[in-house]
């Protein structure tokens, strides 16, 4: 089996990569002027350990370094090196796509405590309600944009736009009821978003307003990567 971490542009770098998952080192299968970083797997299920997710983001974040790269989701797995290939081959066009999206870019990620609910509690229940991945992701889609202020008057976030190239908003619950956001940031505007979250910060001493990052570009590239024909 074949771990794969990211994707990017060739030529892959020619530096030492940390170790990757379950102590393998990272190498590059290679297609259509794309390279996708992976390493040798003994099983095809990876337990999401922290150790081993710890390995997973050092790898993308040795990769991010002076280069646009897709992280690919924790647990990504193919058969072995020719299947990365026919991924490459079969995706060229979109993932070649996103990586223009993302060049440059890094992710900030907000997080506004004690905000007022506006949450639907019904998208935890029904159909929607499972505990798996596949409903887990259909949730988020069905709730970003929801529960967030309307106006800029209630919460001033729109100042932090005119630093972003994109946004994700993430509706809340009543299991997640903080106001979340990702911002997809050009490194030469990383400083004057953070400035803008400190005058937020400033202005609404009453909000519990957080940021991480800079992160590799994870909420903003996330290819689909099934289907298609081989």
């Amino acid at each position: 089996m074949l771990y794969l971490y990211a994707i990017l542009e060739t030529p892959p770098p020619q530096k030492t990569l940390p170790t990757g998952i379950g102590g393998a080192v990272p190498l590059f299968v290679e297609s259509h002027g794309l390279a996708c970083a992976a390493s040798e797997a003994a099983d095809a299920t990876i337990a999401p350990e922290p150790s081993q997710i710890w390995r997973h983001q050092e790898v993308v974040a040795a990769l991010m370094e002076g280069r646009p790269v897709l992280p690919l989701r924790f647990g990504t797995v193919v058969a072995d090196a020719a299947a990365g290939l026919r991924l490459l081959a079969r995706h060229h066009a979109e993932l070649s796509a996103q990586l223009d999206r993302v060049r440059h870019c890094v992710e900030f990620a907000l997080r506004v405590a004690g905000f007022a609910d506006h949450a639907d509690p019904s998208l935890d229940t029904g159909p929607l309600a499972g505990a798996g991945p596949g409903a887990s992701h259909l949730r988020t889609l069905v709730r970003r944009e929801r529960g967030w202020p309307a106006s800029s008057d209630a919460f001033p976030h729109g100042t932090l736009n005119t630093h972003a190239q994109s946004r994700l908003l993430w509706a809340r619950s009543p299991s997640q009821p903080d106001l979340r956001a990702s911002f997809l940031v050009q490194r030469r505007s990383a400083a004057a978003f953070l400035a803008d979250v400190a005058a937020l910060q400033r202005l609404r001493p009453d909000l519990g307003i957080t940021v991480t990052g800079p992160w590799p570009p994870y909420s903003f590239s996330d290819p689909d990567l099934s289907g298609g024909p081989e």
